[in-house]
């Protein structure tokens, strides 16, 4: 059995720092997951011609409860019993005591095969109508027809439509009026000096190296013990709960490290212990239930496109006067935070400029794939890849500095002035022009730039690269530069509740015990110096307490619940009640303090007003690269970013943070290629604000830094990511046979010009 981890009585959750898949317990068994191989149609039978003693086929026949799980969108099944939904979805357990030899079983399934669909089954209302106008029929038979069609049209519009979220925001003068709302716009648009429009794709994938993900369970005495890195205990529970027809407390839930951050990771755990429990039950024994690297980068860590289309006019001052966006998301077969990842990316669509008049759409469309997993907290890093590279079109346009075009149309400066138009959604951002110059002046992006944009007109003089070129031909280059803020605690998703709390003990005069989840060392050093600065005490030791009863348990999801922002504010908030307590040298002395009621309040879901987030954390950075002529391979001259999150307690750690987070984000621009970062400086503008969430702000920067760097080398826009290996090759071909295509035309225009002359002459 694995080790057991000290708890207090009545303990149903506890915190293990080992791996789940190291653990072992006498008498296991292994499983692996049973796969459609077929994206639709309907699995009507599974079938082994000989299948060994001691190997078992669990599916959804063995389930106790309902085969279905909860998630904010809806329904989703344990095992596939019906109609498919993707090439993959889990039709059972394959459950043995040899690894090697459940593969093989695996191979040798039959698999019987309806390809038709659960739509197909369906009566046609057409038909339906059809004969209930060409037969005689009652008043009563005719209303009982008419109300099967509206049953089926509902059926349809329910389990067959494409959209699983969707938001439509629209601002200013031209949406005043109920009126030719549309045309207005429009008309901007006919009218205005500078108009752009570009497609930005947008599937960056955060290369995830941690283990896999799975759980281990075993039964005793009618009580469940499950080893698993969930990340949202409270609905692990339930569902197990509900799934396997048990109550609540009958659950012993030991959560194992996780590293894992894709929103797939916070609620298909619930779905893999679900099938891991039941498969447990049936054959009464213990059961591990591992995904392979390749299991969990295809079905959890997978990330779909996600197309940004933007429409941008300015006036002849470079002043923006309407944007147009639309946002398409391929969510896959589902997900669960499907409105959240629409709703971030809407708020995040003009990024920290302003418009006049905006219109923003986006949705959110379920397809054949498999769910579509994007990091919680970064979700609207590619409205972030497509406004700033857009911006960057727009400044090119307008013949202006892409410094000076982003800080005449900031969204943050001189709010006080700007009253009257005021943006609907509000963020709490100081600073961004002197952020922005700043960053101009450490990197010397002006300069660069300019210069960077001359030696780019060098393709139109013949000077690019030929076919063959030397090792002493000039080196391409280019810099890009990037805004964006990112938003923590977002108060309209759906999981947030108004109950996120923090409970402290003053054990003795030097200890303090704060019960919560699992925290990092760099918040646990934060915690500690906030706590020893408030207190007065330098002495101070801070422990964490992980262990939870049902009746504790927190609600929400680990990822939202370790928000920094709103668990600091908790923690001062702790240590303030304390010092200010009656009887000094009582205890122990516990406090429990709450997030305040108030803070929702500011945000109207409904309207999609306010100010959605908690706090705002802000930033800047510049990207400069270089590509050798010859084997086109780019090189990191420098990258800076400068970072405004509010009062920044820990800065070692923060710059650990952030360049750990730097090198991961170069690591995914490239499928399948390591780009290194060698000069990389980090700046923080400090102030008295509270501490911000800033891990995933540079997420938000570095793609499109990078992106318009490389467009200025190759004197091309770049407009999706990530880039194929051979990507930089196949654009440097591209702009070479442009330039023989442009050269040809010259020089048959020239030969007209020439032949023409010459007629005039003999004439």
């Amino acid at each position: 059995m694995p080790r057991k981890t000290s708890t207090r009585k009545n303990v149903n959750f506890s915190l293990q720092k080992e791996f789940y898949s190291d653990l072992t317990i006498d008498k296991m068994l292994y499983a692996v997951t049973v796969r459609s191989p077929v994206s639709e149609g309907i699995i009507t039978a599974i079938s082994h011609p000989d299948l060994p003693e001691g190997y078992t086929l669990v599916t959804a026949r063995d389930i106790s409860g309902p085969n279905l799980l909860d998630t904010p969108r809806g329904k989703i099944p344990v095992f596939c019993e019906g109609n498919v939904s993707y090439s993959g979805e889990p039709l059972g357990l394959l459950v043995g005591p040899d690894e090697t030899m459940l593969k093989q079983i695996l191979n040798e399934l039959n698999f019987t095969i309806d390809t038709n669909t659960i739509e197909d089954y369906l009566p046609d209302e057409e038909i339906i109508s059809m004969e209930n106008t060409t037969e005689e029929k009652s008043k009563r038979e005719i209303k009982k027809a008419e109300k099967e069609i509206e049953e089926i049209k509902q059926i349809k519009e329910d389990f067959f439509s494409n959209t699983i979220a969707e938001r439509e925001f629209q601002w200013g003068k031209c949406f005043e009026s109920k009126e030719n709302q549309i045309e207005n716009f429009e008309k901007i648009f006919d009218t205005s000096k500078f108009k752009f429009e570009k497609e930005w794709i947008y599937a960056i994938k955060i290369k995830n190296y941690g283990e896999p993900n799975g759980a281990l369970c075993y039964w005793k005495d009618g009580t469940l013990t499950i080893f698993t890195p969930s990340l949202w205990l409270n609905n692990l529970r339930s569902n197990l709960a509900t799934v396997l027809a048990v109550k609540t407390d009958a659950i012993n839930i030991k959560k194992t490290t996780s590293t894992n951050t894709g929103t797939n990771s916070i609620w298909y755990n619930s779905i893999i212990a679900c099938q891991c429990a039941v498969a447990s039950k049936k054959v009464n024994a213990p059961i591990k239930l591992v995904y392979s690297r390749t299991e969990q980068e295809q079905f959890l860590d997978t990330v779909q496109p996600i197309s940004i289309f933007h429409r941008t006019a300015c006036d002849e001052k470079g002043i923006i006067q309407a944007m147009d966006i639309k946002i398409k998301v391929d969510a896959g077969f589902t997900n669960p935070f499907a409105q959240e990842i629409i709703d971030r990316l809407v708020i995040a669509g003009n990024g920290c400029y302003r418009t006049k008049n905006i219109r923003i759409r986006a949705e959110a469309q379920k397809s054949l794939n498999s769910s579509s997993s994007l990091d919680i907290q970064s979700i609207d890093a590619a409205s972030f890849y497509a406004v700033e590279n857009q911006m960057n079109c727009m400044a090119k346009m307008c013949n202006m500095s892409p410094v000076d075009f982003r800080i005449i149309n900031s969204r943050f400066e001189n709010l006080d002035k700007r009253k009257k138009d005021l943006y609907p959604l509000t963020l709490n951002i100081e600073k961004m022009a002197e952020t922005l110059q700043a960053l101009a002046r450490i990197s010397d992006f002006n300069r660069k730039h300019s210069s960077y944009h001359l030696d780019s007109q060098n393709w139109k003089f013949n000077s690019a690269p030929k076919e063959y070129v030397s090792v002493f031909s000039p080196p391409m280059r280019g810099i890009g530069i990037a805004c964006a803020f990112e938003g923590s605690g977002y108060f309209g998703s759906e999981v947030y509740e108004n109950n996120q709390s923090l409970e402290m003990t003053m054990e003795n005069e030097h200890t303090i015990v704060v019960h919560c989840p699992s925290i990092s060392t760099s918040i646990h050093e934060i915690w500690t110096n906030t706590a020893r600065e408030i207190l007065g005490n330098e002495n101070i030791i801070l422990k964490t307490n992980s262990t939870f009863n049902e009746k504790e348990e927190p609600t929400l999801p680990e990822s939202i619940y370790s928000n920094i922002s709103i668990m600091t504010l908790l923690l001062k908030q702790c240590c303030t009640a304390i010092k200010k307590r009656k009887n000094q040298n009582e205890y122990p002395y516990t406090v429990k303090k709450k997030v305040p009621s108030t803070f929702m309040q500011k945000w109207d879901q409904k309207n999609f007003t306010g100010t959605p987030f908690h706090s705002t954390s802000f930033a800047c950075a510049s990207i400069e690269l270089e590509l050798n002529p010859c084997t086109y391979r780019e090189e990191i001259r420098n990258v800076c970013i400068i970072i405004n999150g509010g009062k920044i307690l820990n800065t070692q750690a923060a710059t650990s943070s952030i360049r750990l987070a730097v090198q991961k984000i170069f690591n995914s621009l490239i499928d399948d290629e390591t780009i290194e970062v060698q000069n990389l400086k980090i700046s923080f503008i400090q102030s008295e604000e509270n501490p911000c969430q800033i891990g995933e702000l540079v997420y938000h920067l570095i793609p499109s830094a990078y992106s318009q760097a490389l467009s200025q080398a190759l004197n091309c826009e770049i407009n999706y990511l990530p880039l194929k290996a051979d990507s930089i090759f196949e654009k440097i071909r591209e702009q070479k046979k442009l330039l023989k295509e442009m050269e040809e035309k010259k020089k048959t225009a020239e030969e007209k010009n020439d032949s023409k002359d010459e007629s005039r002459k003999d004439n």
